[in-house]
């Protein structure tokens, strides 16, 4: 690693509405180095990064390359200076090809027999195929970004930025879509990049991938720097107390036997959508949690999906607490007493620019009409019980917009949503995706406590350890099958890999 730093940011102030979300933020990044950028949500860390590429601008402090102040007013800024940004909130243009995204601004051209220029697709797919390699995955050229799954689109905002010459790349959760051999070829090309003496910024909620990846790492808490140290200095517990300031012990799910006598919420039988899921059948009972761990691209997502009517299953039976239902639109799933927290909470569970209020009794409005009127009071006497009941961290009050919220409060936002209506079943995709180690806790506190009242809730995630911590029971799934079944007790991460492989319980 050199000396002289790449870049530094000195002093770095930030207010939004009055209230002050970075306070003197310093920040170091030496050529060939990655350097972790960690915190709770809402701690800064994306008001830096977007400071850094020209989204916002500071309101006080400098930014030096290589010790000479530089101006980064605008994104095309900070492109010019070789910084590139992978963010977690995926930037791109649904109607557009995959080719025409990864090219945005800069499709090769040729010139035509009257000395016109067009654009050269055949150079267009050769470089986004030779692009895509990067990461040994084989996204035709042609499909638009709309068609693509969640997984495939991060693949695409990656590949983006590592197929463009940069200095500095700032990777804000570029795992969190990945699959193992995925995330594993990542890392090798960041390793090729710290040769070539570029600079990583490095963000992630991931703490074994700090251990991994990075050499320094930096924390940020409450918009304050609190430590920057050499990754071999600190151990993972030190790093998590660093970053919510107190410790956090490692969690047992607690026990579900009083779950057994309880009668069932949630029965599926024979549910089957052809390509994706096929013969599905599970029950889950009154306070009982239970969770569906398979790696990505198993046919999960779609299986809750079309359990609450986002997507249309085949054939098979659903019936909450007795009673059939054909569920077949979100609506008849929420009618059917299910809730639902989708994988991309930003684009199909909230609407961010109402407000934390609206977004909340969003699904209960009916419920609060008196005598032919809608009820403001009450319905701000509603929201205000599920702030506090889920400890909804807002700065100001429930009127500010559900998109100024840290990714872990919003996530708490669709849990009190759901609540407010009353629902007998939650259904959860990847419930902590994008969430800091402390929120983290706070949801499965909170989980926990729901299964307790009586509410049945079934978990869907990727991340092995998410599905032991919180789970009462787990099942395994395998290109859209079934492939074993787990009292906790029994689960290990080696089983459930296992299983999850194919292999078998």
């Amino acid at each position: 690693m050199a000396d002289t730093p790449l870049l530094e940011m000195q002093h770095i102030s930030k207010s939004f509405f009055g209230v002050k979300v970075l306070d003197d933020v310093p920040l170091t990044l030496y050529p060939g180095e990655v350097l972790a950028l960690l915190g709770e949500n809402g701690a800064g860390k994306s008001t830096l990064i977007k400071i850094l590429n020209g989204d916002y601008q500071r309101d006080t402090g400098d930014i030096l390359i290589e010790g000479r102040p530089v101006a980064i007013n605008e994104p095309r800024d900070a492109e010019m200076l070789g910084i590139r940004m992978i963010y977690q909130e995926l930037h791109y243009a649904p109607d557009l090809s995959v080719m025409e995204n990864l090219l945005v601004g800069s499709l090769p051209r040729r010139r035509g027999r009257a000395g016109r220029f067009f654009i050269d697709w055949k150079e267009a797919r050769r470089f986004t195929t030779e692009s895509l390699k990067l990461l040994d995955v084989s996204i035709p050229p042609d499909a638009l970004m709309r068609d693509l799954t969640v997984v495939e689109r991060q693949i695409v905002e990656i590949v983006k930025s590592l197929s463009r010459e940069a200095r500095i790349i700032v990777m804000d959760e570029p795992t969190a879509a990945l699959t193992p051999p995925e995330v594993d070829r990542l890392f090798q090309i960041v390793e090729r990049l710290r040769c070539q003496n570029v600079a990583i910024i490095y963000i992630s909620h991931r703490l074994d991938e700090i251990f991994r990846v990075a050499q320094r790492l930096m924390v940020l808490r409450d918009g304050r720097h609190v430590a920057t140290r050499r990754v071999d200095e600190v151990t993972p517990a030190e790093l998590v107390e660093l970053m919510v300031g107190r410790k956090i012990e490692e969690r047992i799910p607690s026990s579900a036997d009083s779950a057994g006598s309880q009668p069932v919420a949630l029965e599926v039988s024979g549910l089957t959508k052809q390509g994706a899921f096929e013969d599905i059948g599970f029950t889950i009972r009154r306070g009982e949690i239970l969770g569906i761990f398979g790696l990505l691209g198993s046919g999960q997502f779609n299986l809750t999906r079309a359990i609450f009517g986002a997507e249309k299953a085949d054939r098979g039976i659903i019936r909450v607490e007795g009673r059939a239902y054909t569920i077949a639109h979100p609506q008849e799933g929420k009618n059917a007493g299910i809730g639902f927290v989708p994988v991309d909470r930003k684009v199909n569970g909230l609407v961010l620019g109402l407000s934390v209020r609206k977004n909340v009794t969003l699904s209960n409005w009916r419920n609060l009409v008196r005598a032919g009127f809608f009820r403001q009071g009450l319905e701000r006497q509603h929201t205000q019980h599920w702030i506090e009941q889920l400890e909804v961290r807002i700065t100001g009050d429930m009127e500010v917009p559900v998109r100024f919220l840290s990714g872990g409060n919003q996530q708490k936002v669709i849990l009190a949503r759901w609540l407010e209506a009353n629902v007998k079943v939650l259904v959860l995709n990847e419930p902590t995706w994008g969430v800091d180690v402390g929120a983290r806790a706070d949801i499965y506190d909170q989980l926990e406590q729901l299964a307790e009242r009586g509410l049945a809730i079934l978990i869907v995630s990727s991340d092995i350890q998410e599905i032991l911590s919180i789970s009462h029971r787990i099942l395994t799934i395998y290109k859209g099958r079934l492939t074993g079944e787990f009292s906790r007790a029994e689960a290990s991460k080696e089983r459930l890999l296992q299983a999850a492989a194919g292999g078998g319980s």
